[in-house]
Order: structure tokens, then sequence, then C-alpha cells
């Protein structure tokens, strides 16, 4: 599948890792699985970076931690991809992780729903960042621009869907210098031309405004609210 050009003109991250050592109470929280590494919790750093260089966390035995996506535009430093064990953070994981995604949702088509939150952030190992799908279209929504030299890779994972828009976070649509020319509401495939989307959700026919609406262009976490009410209302109108 073809992205648009201004994916292949964000520059790649470093290959220098930034090494990182936290303190004692972050390295016990990271451990039991929190995905943030607050900027005071630090207290060694090996050189400055920029937003989606990868930060490895190293315990106070100088073991390694945890790897994550630095920021250094964030109070939350480094949001944790992974923990325990060392892996190369490549286009195969970042593979790995949204077909697990995918799969976690899959159920959700016996129930004639094409309408759902595909990738929930933090959830899903991967902070910071959402997917919505709408019938075959994708929104992704970043919230930190340590995500934007990862994009590409992002959306080469998500190659069986027809199309994928960009949106961005309030904060996130103020830090041009690191958005390489993405804008909120972008078509990242160049022969989307999405305007109103129709998508199903529990059988029911819905519409949302993918590129103008609010959020990704529907409130997708009011489904079990939504079902609720057509249960409480079944033959009483």
């Amino acid at each position: 599948m073809q992205f648009h050009e201004a994916l292949s003109k964000i520059p790649k991250p470093s290959a220098q890792r930034i090494a990182l050592r936290v303190s004692a109470e972050a390295e016990k929280i990271i451990r039991q699985g929190h995905p943030w590494v607050f900027d005071q919790s630090i207290i060694e750093q090996s050189h400055r970076g920029v937003p989606g260089e990868l930060a490895v966390i190293f315990d106070s035995k100088r073991k390694f931690l945890a790897i994550g996506l630095y920021d250094p535009t964030s109070p939350i430093r480094v949001r944790i991809l992974q923990k325990g064990k060392p892996t190369p953070i490549d286009s195969n994981w970042f593979q790995e992780k949204i077909n697990t995604a995918i799969a976690l949702r899959e159920p959700l088509k016996k129930k004639n729903t094409n309408g759902y939150r595909l990738v929930h952030g933090e959830n899903d190992g991967l902070p910071g960042l959402i997917i919505d799908r709408y019938a075959e279209t994708l929104v992704i929504k970043l919230y930190t621009p340590a995500w934007v030299p990862h994009l590409q890779e992002i959306c080469s994972a998500l190659n069986s869907f027809q199309h994928l828009i960009l949106r961005l976070s309030r904060s996130l649509n103020k830090q041009s210098k690191y958005l390489h020319g993405l804008t909120d509401g972008m078509t990242l495939t160049p022969q989307s031309h999405v305007n109103l989307i129709l998508f199903k959700e529990n059988g029911i026919t819905f519409e949302c405004d993918p590129i103008n609406g609010q959020k990704t262009g529907f409130f997708l976490d009011q489904r079990e609210n939504r079902e609720r009410v057509k249960k409480l209302s079944k033959d009483k109108t």
C-alpha cells in the first residue's frame, strides 16, 4: 500500500539509544507494569534526545529494565513499550502488537459490529497511540510527538485496511516543529477521499465524520450504553 508522501519525509529516529536510570520508586512501578516514566523520576541520562528516540531504562544494578519512546516535551518523559526482557523495537515488533490488538477485537464481528476501538493505547502496550475503526477506515490518533517517527511503521502494520486518517491531540497539534508536515485530519492513504462514513454497531448503522468530528469522529466508548438503551426501549415506541 502507498502512503502519503509526508510519511517518507519524517526523519528516522537515531540508532543510538538513550540510556536512563530512574529512582527506586519508579523502578518498582515499572516492574509492576506502569507504562510511564515521569521526568522527575530520572536520576541519570546518557544524552539529550528528541521525540521518538528509544530510551533504555536500567535498574539500580545497571541491568535492563525497560525500553520506551522518549519525549522531552512532556512530563511523561518515556512511554514504556517493553519491559523485563530486551527485544528489538522494529517493524516486526509493531506488526506483532497490531496483530494482537486486531485478534483481540475479532469477536466483535459476531455482534455485527465494525466500528470500535482497535488499539487502546496503554492497554495494548502502545501508550499514547489510539486507533479507531469505522468499517474499512482507520483513524490513528497520536497524543505525543514520540510516535511521529514511527508512524510509517504503524501504517504498514495496518495495510489490510483501505483508508487511514491521522488525528492529532490538541497539544500535539501545536507542536509543528515535530510534525514534519503532518496535519490533523490528513488522509495517510492518498487514494482516500473520506467524508461521512457508515459503520455498524450491534447491528445498528451509524454515521461519523472522522476528519472534522469530535475525538476520532464518534464516541465509541459508549457502545455498551447504547446497547443497553436499545434493550430497554425495545417495543416501547
